[in-house]
């Protein structure tokens, strides 16, 4: 089936145009096609957004779902860590595949088209979860873009087998190395160690950085200045960042100032930080998410991700960047267009061209976006929408 999408709105230019598609395959984004095309099916967008799809841009699908088969009690970070260490014992490829594919398929009708995903590599688990993430890296390429971070949750420092199994995962194919210096008793020789790595395997770095309430730890510092020493600039990110949201302006403008010089960009959780965060605060209790209208007030690039879905560290999430959005404005009090604006980007054009993704709709592309029932970036977050139609299997599929 060959189709004819008129009048939609490409938000990204702001701009109403007609898109032309001949066997899944994007001919001509423009006007006038109907005469030379007759036999294609016409469909009127009425001025709905098209677009690529989101991009969730820090994702754990090997821990997924794990919260509907064990329960974090107490909901601290602290439990969610060792009820992990336990029942990753446990894990056969059989279960992480199993709830990675719910997850995705999830994630798919919500119209996310893109994922990087932390992958867990230690003496516990080895690369098991890696060799199943790429399987699935292959089985749903027509549908999701996956980039695999191989992530030491259990740290490396003084743990050879952990940091062999590392680089083994980035052997067998994972597209980049993290990093989480918190877990460590020497957060800057395990930074060091990841840079190491990054630079043998020649690629990019995406760290869990200061996901505390504590306002002395600022390791992103270390991590900026670390990325600079390398000539790494520009290919590390760092997520979670909470703890700049327990200093003021005063003390991380510098510390703001030295990320911009290092190029990191900045990965914000909302929906897990703002559920695990400030737990011990017994007034004035923190958001504990990233400051993230402060950094983007002074350049830094910014995005958004669904982080942990329904597993010990996070009981909710249904793999939507739009719900993902609407916590992020609440917790954030971004509410003005302008605001919501900018947060729709943190879950579309930013991190699709910032990741390397090769966000953008271009002729002789494979037909894979969306349509969204909105006609504005502002409605479709305060109106949670539904997706209105879809490409897969080269056939556009209308959702509603």
């Amino acid at each position: 089936m060959n189709y004819i999408l008129r009048n939609g709105y490409f938000p990204f230019t702001n701009e109403i145009t007609d898109i032309y598609i001949k066997e899944g395959i994007v001919q001509n984004i423009g006007e006038g096609f109907e005469k030379n095309n007759p036999q294609a099916k016409l469909i009127d967008l009425e001025g709905r957004i098209l677009m690529d799809g989101f991009v969730d841009s820090h994702m754990h699908l090997d821990k997924a779902l794990i919260g509907e088969r064990i329960i974090n009690k107490s909901g601290t970070l602290n439990e969610a860590i060792k009820i992990m260490s336990k029942y990753k014992s446990q894990m056969t490829k059989e279960d992480i595949k199993e709830r990675a594919e719910k997850v995705l398929e999830m994630a798919f009708q919500k119209g996310t088209r893109f994922i990087r995903t932390h992958i867990d590599v230690d003496e516990t688990i080895g690369i098991k979860s890696v060799e199943v993430l790429l399987e699935l890296k292959e089985k749903y390429k027509d549908m999701i873009n996956i980039q695999i971070v191989a992530f030491p949750q259990e740290g490396i420092v003084g743990n050879r087998k952990s940091y062999n199994y590392l680089e083994e995962a980035l052997k067998l194919g994972a597209d980049l190395v993290g990093g989480i210096p918190a877990t460590e008793d020497e957060p800057i020789k395990h930074i060091k160690m990841i840079f190491e790595l990054g630079m043998k395997y020649d690629v990019d770095i995406d760290m869990h950085i200061d996901e505390t309430d504590d306002a002395k730890s600022l390791t992103i510092r270390d991590l900026a200045n670390i990325t600079i020493a390398n000539g790494y600039i520009g290919r590390v990110t760092a997520g979670h960042c909470c703890s700049l949201s327990a200093n003021d302006k005063n003390t991380i403008r510098p510390v703001i100032d030295l990320v911009k010089k290092a190029k990191i960009n900045i990965i914000a959780l909302p929906s897990t930080n703002l559920y695990l965060q400030g737990r011990g605060d017994e007034f004035n209790i923190r958001r504990g998410i990233a400051p993230v209208k402060l950094l983007l007030d002074n350049g830094i690039p910014v995005m958004i991700g669904s982080d942990n879905i329904r597993d010990p560290f996070n009981s909710f999430g249904n793999g939507n960047l739009l719900e993902e959005l609407l916590i992020a404005a609440h917790g954030t009090q971004m509410g003005g267009e302008d605001d919501l604006n900018k947060l729709f980007d943190t879950v579309s054009i930013v991190p699709g061209k910032i990741l390397g993704f090769g966000f953008g709709i271009k002729e002789k592309d494979k037909a894979n976006f969306i349509v969204l029932d909105a006609r504005t970036k502002m409605d479709s977050i305060i109106g949670q929408v539904n997706i209105f139609g879809y490409f897969k299997n080269n056939m556009f599929e209308i959702n509603i």
